[in-house]
């Protein structure tokens, strides 16, 4: 339940309080009235005989009366569970890795195709999110804003190369901040990436980063590992494998850890991506639903009034007085014999 007014719930004690001191400030009165007619000193004979028990269901009556027609007054509202009506489009960036290191072998045919295809899945399925695209190299890239249009994200993936990109490396940190950036100059709340990536970062401390842009941007950020720990050489376009300074060849590995480490400083969840893509299918039904039910939730427009309910309870409880009318009821009581004074018999 949810209160479009809820300031209103803060009077009602309040308006509880200055009942029972009006009802205190009248029981006194009549006392010092009654006292005033009838003098000082216990006066049983004037005491009311007024129905006790009445007179307090009243006073419940009236309290229930002010406590309902208070919570009518604050407006209660009902979630609706209606997905027709429910505000959907998490708005999420997908940050995806497009190093070279994304070509290696090590899950067929490659990581790039694997990570494109689970991808274009689950872009497919999408209901209804908004989603973002940002690549990332040694540089990062926002290819494309927020959008609902998934169509043309999937046809974006198909066009993006690691093979044509010019920035060598791989940068966790830059793609982190050019998100963070993203979401705060356009002001977009919740904030959550999800990053697609081998773990592999060639720059920076992309951990310090992400638990610094949680605490400036609230941002969240949810990894997918891509790859296996055995790790694969990393292909050239024109054949043979990419080789370090020392000539050797490079070898590239998940990193798990990093990517774990990553998602825990930000309070978001780690995931491996599989062979098929379920890592992402995790990513929608643990964090994309519930942050979905969240932000409908938090719109107005997906409840349904409930006033009704309390009014109609306030004014049950105003007919209950009316018609108990404990003012008329009262009580048959017996006055004490009254005893004549003695006196002496006459003579006779």
């Amino acid at each position: 339940m949810k209160f479009g007014y809820p300031q209103v719930l803060y009077a009602i004690p309040v308006a509880l309080a200055l009942l029972g001191w009006a009802f205190h400030w009248a029981r006194r009165r009549r006392a010092r009235l009654r006292e005033r007619f009838t003098g000082a000193g216990d006066r049983t004979w004037a005491a009311s005989n007024a129905d006790k028990r009445a007179h307090g269901l009243d006073t419940a009556l009236t309290a229930a009366a002010v406590v309902f027609l208070g919570l009518a007054l604050a407006r209660p509202l009902w979630f609706r569970p209606d997905e027709r009506n429910e505000l959907r489009g998490v708005p999420y960036l997908i940050a995806l890795d497009a190093s070279r290191s994304m070509l290696a072998t090590d899950v067929r045919p490659s990581r790039w195709n694997v990570t494109t295809n689970a991808l274009d899945r689950f872009l497919a399925g999408n209901r209804a999110d908004h989603v973002g695209l940002l690549t990332f190299s040694g540089v990062a890239y926002l290819n494309a804003p927020l959008t609902f249009d998934t169509l043309a994200l999937r046809t974006m993936l198909r066009y993006l190369d690691p093979n044509v990109l010019e920035d060598p490396g791989s940068s966790l940190t830059s793609a982190l901040e050019r998100a963070g950036r993203y979401f705060e100059t356009n002001q977009i709340h919740p904030r959550l990436v999800l990053l697609v990536s081998d773990g592999e970062d060639l720059t920076g401390n992309p951990v310090e980063t992400a638990r610094r842009l949680s605490r400036e941007y609230r941002m969240k950020v949810c990894t997918i590992g891509v790859g296996t720990v055995t790790g694969s050489k990393v292909p050239l376009l024109r054949g043979g494998a990419a080789k370090n300074s020392f000539g050797q060849e490079v070898i590239s590995r998940l990193n798990e850890g990093n990517l774990q480490r990553l998602a825990v400083a930000t309070g978001g969840r780690y995931f491996r991506l599989g062979d098929r893509g379920q890592g992402l299918e995790e990513f929608r039904d643990t964090v994309l639903v519930p942050t979905t039910e969240a932000i409908a939730r938090e719109d107005l427009k997906n409840y349904r009034e409930a006033y009704a309910l309390p009014l109609a309870l306030a004014l049950v409880c105003l007919v209950g007085k009316t018609f108990l009318a404990a003012g008329r009821r009262t009580r048959p009581r017996g006055f004490a014999a009254i005893r004549l004074p003695q006196t002496a018999a006459p003579p006779r």
